[in-house]
């Protein structure tokens, strides 16, 4: 253990396994935010944008990050209902008084390009986040309002670059009307975010460094994120940070459903409870009963001997928090990876994956 926390303090480790330098946008991630909204000040939305009934975000993987996230904390705000896709096909319900919002980094991926069609066809208000590719195209040639990003090196892949996503979708429907967010709010984020980055960074020591010494505790074993309500969306985040920077095994599970089943579930195999973590993210923004189940849950978890890490947001709002867990996750799935040996850009799986669809 000794060599694994000086490991996380070395130049060299961040050398070998983050070559594309994936610690800057983390450390940046801030930055994604305030570009993000400054950007969509200037998007101007064709006045039906505003007369909708439902809202469909198309995206996948870490293109439908910032759409989760969005969704758990704008929930209260919301006067329609938003719902996010992930595959070919759009509901049945689209049509003309539907905003379809198709989100895809790399603005080429397959099963948001279908989606479009079907936006097109359904005569769907449609709006564009993308970095570009096909989708930009579209936008550009259908006269579609869009934010095109430019990520640089503040998100060399789509996971890293939940800021333009989330502020870039949330920037579409504040400007078309549908949801009402203070510029004063946007600060406070990025005042939460640089709280984290003060204590987290890089170049705080690991027996300072609380998302250091999360990412030793999760070194090795199944890893369970367990959220509620505004943070739901970031439960999901984590764990698709973990999975794809650190190759290691994560899901998530969200209050209150996983208290009328999940439970039960972690008897068998024999061995698990010793090999699993469990993150359990927790809010006083959260209903007051929602907040007992968080006790009574990490309880019940420590009892059938799973370790459980308490994360304690202390975030003014419900936006302040979903703004420093998406920062604190960022920056543990970043320090995962390095303790796991392996290069925090290297998605070698799901690029076979991809390749061989297209055989």
């Amino acid at each position: 253990m000794v060599n694994l926390i000086m490991l996380l303090d070395t130049d060299d480790i961040y050398k070998k396994f983050d070559p594309d330098d994936i610690a800057f946008g983390v450390e940046n991630l801030p930055e994604q935010v305030k570009i993000a909204w400054q950007d969509t000040r200037d998007l101007v939305l064709p006045r039906g944008y505003s007369e909708v009934s439902s809202i469909v975000v198309a995206g996948m993987g870490g293109s439908a990050l910032g759409p989760h996230m969005l969704k758990a904390l704008f929930a209260d705000r919301l006067d329609v209902p938003f719902e996010i896709v992930g595959g070919y096909t759009l509901p049945n319900y689209v049509g003309k008084d539907t905003l379809v919002i198709l989100s895809s980094y790399s603005g080429t991926t397959e099963e948001v390009i279908a989606c479009a069609e079907q936006a097109k066809d359904c005569r769907a208000k449609i709006a564009v986040v993308a970095a570009g590719g096909t989708l930009a195209d579209l936008a550009s040639s259908e006269n579609w309002p869009a934010y095109i990003f430019e990520p640089g090196d503040l998100a060399k892949q789509p996971r890293y670059g939940t800021g333009f996503s989330l502020i870039g979708i949330l920037g579409i429907l504040e400007r078309a009307g549908l949801v009402r967010v203070k510029e004063a709010e946007l600060q406070a984020m990025m005042s939460a975010m640089g709280e984290v980055i003060d204590t987290c960074a890089v170049d705080v020591p690991t027996a300072e460094n609380p998302a250091k010494e999360v990412a030793l505790a999760l070194a090795n074993h199944n890893v369970i994120i367990v959220g509620a309500e505004h943070l739901a969306g970031n439960a999901h985040i984590m764990a698709n940070q973990l999975n794809e920077s650190a190759k290691q095994f994560a899901t998530y599970q969200l209050l209150p459903e996983l208290n009328h089943h999940f439970l039960e579930g972690l008897k068998f195999p024999s061995g698990l409870a010793e090999n699993t973590t469990v993150v359990l993210l927790e809010s006083d923004h959260y209903h007051e009963r929602t907040q007992k189940r968080c006790k009574i849950t990490a309880d019940i978890f420590e009892k059938k001997g799973i370790s459980v890490i308490d994360y304690g947001c202390r975030g003014a709002s419900k936006m302040d928090e979903v703004a420093e867990v998406l920062q604190f996750g960022s920056y543990v799935g970043l320090y995962l990876a390095l303790l796991n040996g392996v290069v925090t850009t290297d998605t070698a799986t799901v690029f076979e994956f991809k390749k061989r669809m297209d055989e």
